[in-house]
């Protein structure tokens, strides 16, 4: 009997996994078996940390976007129609157009999503999680002549925790560079008492932001931005001012989680940290940023979590009981400034242990970001 496998989101996530069952479904199953589908409202896939690079004039962002199906095993259906609703008790999607599709297995991939409209006036900033406000940075840093900057951290947890301090040491940088870094203050704030919420990764960056002269804010939790008088407010009550403003944006999960009423207050999926499936639900699995874990959102996570998914699939299929785990590992190659960068590998148990920042490291990073396409996303590895 034909078996159909449902893939909802056409990131980093959903595209790994779609590619790895299918190497190894249709090579250890027959192709009548089995049926994979990835479900993607966008054709384009987009390589999200690369906005870093363009918010700094350091690369273009064609560079980080390419068609959905030129990455996806030819085995895979892509279904680019939107689906409104997961019904988890019958096992069926919803589509936009108000047809069905029922799945045997589901992993949703849905992602994050980004909510300036949740703060007053936040639609004023620059940044380098979208496009849009990437190009808007790099224009406004084109004509930038020294002042007061503020990187504001609105709401945890936030895709790729490590970028924003990333872009903040790039950006000092960039500053000396261009000569401008004596009449420049950089302040950083974030809603918690840590640049990243791993004690170790912080020691590393507070270190580095110490070296720089770059100012750490924590608690601050944005209330609104006063984008006329330059203005940023805070629940706590503390107001900067700035002349220029980089935010890193509210997120949470995907409209269709809320609107399935299958996630928490922000939308994110209720998943077992070491299966990887939604709770209630064995044949429902969920990846990458859609999960409601305690660990990074981002595509190396994903990227571990895939192998996980993929073998306890086709276990399943296969009638076998044995069901692999997810230790909870993670590892980024974060930027230390401009060529220069670490390293953090952990997972639930093991604390990372970053190396000092170094030039080899960047040059990995940057790499890394070119082989994406053909290494990561097609699960060549």
């Amino acid at each position: 009997m034909l078996k159909r496998i449902a893939i909802l989101g056409g990131g980093a996530a959903g595209t790994m996994v779609a590619n790895r069952l299918a190497k190894r479904l249709y090579k250890e199953l027959k192709s009548e078996q089995v049926e994979i589908t990835l479900f993607s409202k966008d054709e384009n896939h987009i390589y999200w940390p690369g906005y870093l690079f363009v918010a700094f004039n350091l690369d273009d962002p064609e560079s980080f976007k390419k068609r959905e199906k030129e990455l996806l095993n030819p085995s895979v259906k892509l279904q680019t129609e939107e689906v409104n609703k997961i019904d988890l008790n019958n096992r069926t999607l919803v589509l936009k157009s108000g047809a069905s599709y029922q799945y045997d297995y589901l992993v949703i991939a849905t992602g994050s999503e980004y909510h300036y409209e949740e703060i007053q006036g936040y639609d004023s900033v620059v940044g380098f999680y979208d496009e849009i406000h990437a190009l808007k940075m790099r224009e406004t840093l084109n004509s930038f002549s020294g002042g007061k900057i503020v990187v504001n951290i609105a709401r945890l947890p936030i895709r790729c925790p490590p970028a924003p301090a990333e872009g903040t040491l790039i950006l000092d940088d960039i500053l000396r560079n261009r000569g401008i870094r004596n009449n420049s203050e950089i302040i950083f704030t974030t809603p918690i008492n840590m640049i990243i919420g791993i004690k170790e990764a912080h020691a590393l960056l507070i270190n580095e932001f110490e070296k720089r002269g770059i100012q750490f804010v924590p608690y601050f939790t944005v209330a609104s931005v006063d984008p006329q008088n330059k203005v940023i407010e805070s629940q706590e009550g503390d107001k900067i001012k700035y002349d220029l403003l980089i935010g890193v944006p509210p997120h949470s999960g995907a409209q269709v989680i809320k609107a399935s009423e299958i996630g928490d207050r922000m939308g994110w999926v209720p998943t077992d940290k070491y299966t990887l499936q939604v709770k209630d639900h064995p044949e429902v699995y969920a990846i990458g940023d859609a999960t409601d874990l305690p660990i990074s959102k981002a595509g190396a996570t994903a990227d571990f979590e895939s192998y996980i998914i993929v073998d306890n699939i086709i276990s399943d299929l296969r009638g076998e009981k044995i069901k692999k785990t997810y230790d909870g590992s993670v590892m980024c190659f974060a930027a230390a400034g401009l060529g220069k960068a670490t390293v953090f590998r952990f997972n639930y148990t093991i604390p990372p242990n970053p190396p000092t920042p170094l030039d080899t490291l960047w040059w990995v990073k940057l790499m890394y970001n070119k082989l994406y396409w053909d290494i990561t996303a097609r699960a060549i590895l």
